[in-house]
């Protein structure tokens, strides 16, 4: 049976490596959320993760509290779920680091944010694969 817990080394804490995820990442979107990643070798994280992400809900966009809750909620379930899609990235030796950030205005189901997730997660695994095969 697959692990599916959330362990806090894959959470993105660091104000250095997330100041360096946002100056030097790349960016893809799958509506309604964007995903900056940059790959480091693992060794360089001190964490065996695949991936570290974090999760973003700006109160521009989302005004109430309870809304933001919710979607950091619903985000953080989906990418736990799916994030076996990034295995081949830990098969390189590889951590990803990810941000994750809401771009509509207003709240979506879970159904919308798992398959939008499901994209984010595919596309950065075939990218960071590609680019270290190169």
């Amino acid at each position: 049976m697959a692990n599916f817990k959330l362990y806090k080394s894959e959470k993105l804490c660091s104000k250095i490596e997330i100041d360096r995820l946002y100056a030097e990442g790349t960016s893809v979107i799958a509506y309604p959320l964007r995903a900056v990643y940059l790959a480091v070798p693992a060794s360089n994280t001190g964490h065996p993760v695949p991936a570290r992400f974090l999760i973003s809900i700006p109160k521009k966009r989302i005004r109430h509290a309870v809304e933001r809750v919710l979607l950091r909620r619903r985000t953080r379930e989906a990418y736990r779920l799916n994030r076996a899609l990034l295995a081949p990235v830990a098969s390189q030796g590889t951590t990803a680091l990810i941000g994750f950030n809401w771009l509509a205005k207003e709240t979506r189901n879970y159904a919308t944010i798992e398959r939008s997730m499901r994209e984010l997660l595919g596309k950065i695994a075939t990218a960071i694969t590609t680019d270290r095969e190169q």
